[in-house]
């Protein structure tokens, strides 16, 4: 019977854990720091749409803490900026072979890459000879230790999966029937990082999310960030999916508004911000392929300069934001209009 590591429990990880743990399919949860403190001593307080849930769902701090076998699937869906060290923890620990033999995690487990950007699947290639890469919508939120409410309804989750760099295999169809099971919509493709660069164009606006408050200046910056993004895509000769996302909707759930996007919440929580791997690899296409990318390059120096003096999320003013991107002013809409 397969088993599901889950690595990182953010909004995303610990939602689709919890969804598998209430289907029957066994799952362990990989957390840290006071987060990891929280679910062993408490559990997880889940919280749907339908109501809220405390699950006692088998947690882990590390590969240390984890005997793999070769029924394992990894899921990793920590920020893009940890998976270099997830994918180094984890590749080459021992795998118990059903004829007594052992292993590694690196050639005998498959890994899925639920994560955001397009350098994760890459990174996990260098180690692990199956990768599976997936785009997640999930309107999720995770502040308080030991606490994440996913808000998506009428399913907890939607996602894209296919093998990296390209096709689907037997491995990618059992983990999309095990994630059926638990109630997620889920897409087999056999080019998922053209899925990968459409759910980019909309993650370009999480910084903007994270700092601004919603005004009509803030909407056409992010209109601004996908254009530039698109002709930098081209110069890369790279074609972004379009995600059908007529199937998920933000439902609200009575006590736990949605803070924000998971940029909002990482700046909520203190932590670190995913942006070098959002607006940040546009701007690395663009210096690759010889095309500029000015609005992607002065949110992403923005975003850094607002985490390391601790803003508070959505506290600043379109004064700013126009002075971020001085050519909001080609769009037509002034701070003072919005």
């Amino acid at each position: 019977m397969t088993r599901y590591v889950v690595v990182g429990a953010g909004a995303v990880g610990a939602s689709i854990a919890a969804e598998l743990h209430r289907a029957g399919i066994d799952t362990i949860l990989v957390a840290r720091g006071a987060h990891l403190a929280a679910l062993r001593e408490h559990g997880l307080t889940y919280r749907r749409p339908g109501g809220e849930h405390r699950l006692r769902i088998p947690v882990a701090g590390g590969p240390g803490e984890v005997e793999l076998s070769a029924d394992d699937v990894l899921l990793l869906v920590t920020k893009s900026q940890d998976t270099a060290g997830a994918v180094r923890d984890w590749a080459w620990r021992p795998v118990k072979r059903p004829d007594g033999g052992t292993g590694l995690a690196a050639t005998d487990l498959p890994v899925v890459v639920v994560q955001n950007g397009l350098d994760n699947e890459r990174t996990a290639l260098r180690s692990f000879a199956l990768v599976i890469g997936a785009v997640v919508r999930l309107p999720g939120t995770f502040v308080v230790p030991g606490e994440v409410t996913n808000h998506g309804d009428p399913v907890p989750a939607e996602l894209w999966l296919g093998r990296h760099p390209s096709g689907t295999g037997a491995a990618a169809e059992r983990v999309a029937a095990d994630l059926r099971r638990a109630s997620i919509t889920v897409h087999v493709v056999p080019d998922v990082t053209a899925y990968k660069a459409g759910k980019l164009l909309g993650n370009l606006a999480n910084g903007l999310d994270a700092l601004y408050a919603p005004t009509a200046l803030r909407t056409a910056a992010a209109g601004l960030l996908r254009d530039e993004a698109h002709r930098v895509f081209a110069a890369a000769g790279m074609v972004p999916a379009e995600l059908d996302q007529s199937g998920l909707r933000h439902a609200e759930i009575p006590g736990s508004p949605r803070g924000g996007s998971s940029t909002w919440q990482s700046l909520a929580r203190a932590g670190d911000p995913e942006t070098d791997y959002l607006n940040g690899e546009i701007v690395l296409l663009a210096r690759l392929h010889g095309v500029p990318a000015p609005a992607n390059t002065a949110l992403q120096a923005r975003v850094h300069r607002a985490f390391a003096e601790g803003v508070q999320p959505g506290s600043l003013d379109d004064s700013d934001l126009a002075a971020t991107l001085p050519r909001l002013g080609e769009t037509g809409v002034t701070a003072h209009e919005s």
